[in-house]
């Protein structure tokens, strides 16, 4: 966030939220066991400061989570071992470790088409258990897979329960477990960096090409198209070119 949006950007949020929430003028540090409705309140104020026009807004913080916990701060060596398996179990392992203090609980496990991700006892549905979470664990997927992830809810929905298929099929044959739900997919909006990127992928650009065009990484390219063929329910640099071509936002 103070990357994205300046430190003092980010103090003045802590700033505001001390001056209408007592609880946020004492020290926070990273063991600090932050109440829940103060914990869902800064989020909220968050999101309304900061994405006031995202609706996948949580989503998209979950992710960025991930990358900063996972590759430099202080979850780095969170997961030792790179095999799927082992990636899988640390999940469950996860969840607790940022939600210590609650009966809920997450379960994981290793399908076909992907990894079903469950979450059970929620202590109430908030945006952010369900969105801020899974972008989390996509992400956290997408730094140990070559190929991307695409995110099929399979139950739930403002519910104390739900469940996701983290697919590394584009299209899985069928639901796992034997549940009859079908597979959601997301009907968001591309943010603008999305359909710049995929634009460039319409006019036939590498990752590489648009990296440099861009002046930004690899990775975060790969990201933006993986999250909006997501979005756009397409699967090849074929099928984003149709899309655009289709829209007249070719050339």
């Amino acid at each position: 966030m103070s990357r994205r949006f300046g430190s003092e950007a980010w103090r003045g949020l802590f700033r505001d939220m001390a001056l209408s929430h007592p609880w946020f003028r004492q020290p926070i540090t990273a063991t600090s066991l932050v109440p829940l409705p103060e914990f869902l309140t800064f989020h909220d104020e968050l999101v309304r400061r900061f994405y006031p026009d995202r609706k996948d807004a949580l989503f998209e913080l979950g992710a960025e989570s991930a990358r900063w916990a996972l590759v430099d701060g202080p979850l780095k060596r969170f997961v030792r071992d790179p095999e799927m398996s082992s990636l899988v179990t640390a999940i469950p392992t996860l969840w607790h470790r940022y939600f210590s203090e609650t009966d809920s609980r997450s379960e994981a496990a290793l399908r076909d088409a992907g990894v079903e991700f469950r979450v059970r006892d929620l202590p109430a549905w908030h945006p952010y258990f369900e969105h801020f979470v899974i972008g989390y664990t996509k992400e956290m997927l997408e730094l140990y897979c070559a190929n991307p992830i695409w995110t099929h809810r399979l139950a739930g929905g403002r519910g104390t329960t739900y469940n996701y298929l983290l697919a590394t099929d584009p299209v899985p044959s069928a639901p796992p477990s034997g549940e009859c739900a079908r597979p959601v997919r997301s009907r968001r909006a591309l943010t603008e960096r999305e359909l710049e990127v995929l634009r460039l992928v319409g006019v036939g650009k590498t990752n590489r090409e648009i990296a440099v065009v861009l002046h930004i990484s690899q990775k975060t390219v790969q990201h933006h198209i993986a999250h909006a063929y997501d979005k756009l329910g397409i699967y090849s640099r074929a099928g984003a070119t149709l899309w655009l071509g289709e829209r007249g936002l070719l050339g």
